[in-house]
């Protein structure tokens, strides 16, 4: 099942009702899908009738100025999770200029999580600003910056995005 992303307003909404247990409620390291520029697929032809979704549908991209945040958690058995713009990976990104599973993202030892770019991957990845060629692995350090293909995200370490999710509900307040 595919990891969904979450607005950062929406988990600065959650931390105004928990308080102090949103860190208990999410221990987890994030993948931060920065706004910015975006290159979409074409759109569908819009049917006849429409069917409404029985729950609210969540944004698939980050809206202008609202980070995309995803709760980075490796279920059951699984070992990794797959990142790019097609639906059968874990965490898809819906942007054009990603490959179709773009980079894998996995744990070594205790609470180190590296990311490997996908041997077909065809747009370019850097870390920490640092090119990452298909095939090859990096360690991911909290705060770190990923760029793949046109997109920017930041890889938060367990707890590490709390104060920004907290500065956001501050904002809220105001």
């Amino acid at each position: 099942m595919p990891i969904s992303g979450v607005p950062l307003s929406m988990l600065a909404r959650q931390a105004l009702v928990l308080g102090s247990g949103l860190a208990a409620r999410y221990p987890t390291p994030f993948l931060v899908w920065e706004p910015g520029s975006r290159v979409e697929a074409a759109p569908t032809p819009v049917p006849v009738t429409t069917v409404v979704p029985l729950e609210a549908a969540r944004p698939k991209s980050p809206l202008e100025g609202d980070p995309l945040c995803f709760a980075l958690k490796l279920e059951g058995a699984a070992t990794r999770l797959s990142v790019g713009r097609s639906l059968d990976n874990d965490l898809v990104l819906d942007d054009l200029t990603i490959s179709r599973v773009h980079f894998f993202l996995s744990t070594r030892g205790e609470g180190q999580w590296v990311l490997w770019v996908a041997p077909d991957a065809h747009a370019s990845t850097l870390v920490r600003r640092m090119s990452v060629q298909p095939g090859d692995e990096v360690q991911l350090v909290d705060r770190c910056t990923i760029s793949a293909g046109g997109i920017h995200l930041t890889f938060y370490a367990p707890g590490r995005l709390i104060p920004r999710i907290l500065e956001k509900a501050e904002h809220l307040k105001g």
